[in-house]
């Protein structure tokens, strides 16, 4: 398993992953279906608790239990999507990630962790860009 640093990247070696992200307070987890210009195409790009799936791309809830996930199936993405950017933001309406530690781990098909990111000291960020799963080459 690889621990990554900001804006550090490694090839992945399963077309399917999920990217978990895990704090000591509930996140709202979302995926981002992004073209080459970096815009989502409709309304239908922004995958979350209350738009569960898009193209290639699921959000799987913990329940409360376990951190709230988002599944990207590279194969399944359209053509013209080149990343998908797992975002994460504090439930509470106003808090911030001062003081909170999230760790966002990058899961093949079996579970197994392929690398993980916990940012370096956040302040008053209120949304976090935590992981991008782009295609390259291809």
């Amino acid at each position: 398993m690889t621990a990554m640093t900001p804006g550090s990247n490694i090839p992945l070696p399963v077309a399917r992953v999920a990217v978990d992200v895990s704090a000591p307070v509930r996140l709202d987890v979302s995926g981002l279906l992004l073209t080459a210009d970096g815009k989502v195409r409709s309304d239908a790009d922004f995958v979350f608790y209350n738009q569960p799936s898009g193209p290639g791309v699921t959000h799987r809830s913990g329940g409360g239990a376990a951190p709230d996930a988002i599944v990207v199936d590279t194969a399944a993405l359209p053509p013209d999507i080149e990343k998908v950017v797992v975002t994460a933001s504090p439930d509470a309406a106003g808090q911030t990630f001062q003081g909170i530690e999230p760790t966002a781990t990058v899961r093949g098909d079996d579970g197994a962790p392929l690398a993980t990111f916990t940012p370096p000291k956040l302040g008053a960020e209120t949304a976090l860009i935590v992981v991008e799963v782009y295609r390259r080459g291809g």
